[in-house]
């Protein structure tokens, strides 16, 4: 088993295509990533308006209780 792990490639011969099919390689579907981190951005904000929400609710419920 050979124990050099570095490729017999100069990374400067490389093609704008090769490099591009590449990075496809490694990186199928690189629109669902973007997707997936706009949809957990939303979610987030989704609970942090709960989440103010019912604080705003229990300062509220406060300041009756001891008025």
């Amino acid at each position: 088993m050979p124990t050099n792990h570095e490729p017999d490639r100069n990374i400067e011969d490389l093609t704008d295509t090769e490099i591009h099919d590449a990075i496809l390689y490694l990186e199928p579907d690189p629109t669902s990533a973007r997707e997936m981190g706009e949809d957990d951005r939303e979610d987030n904000g989704v609970v942090i308006c709960v989440c103010l929400y019912i604080a705003l609710l229990g300062c509220f419920a406060f300041v009756w209780l001891y008025s």
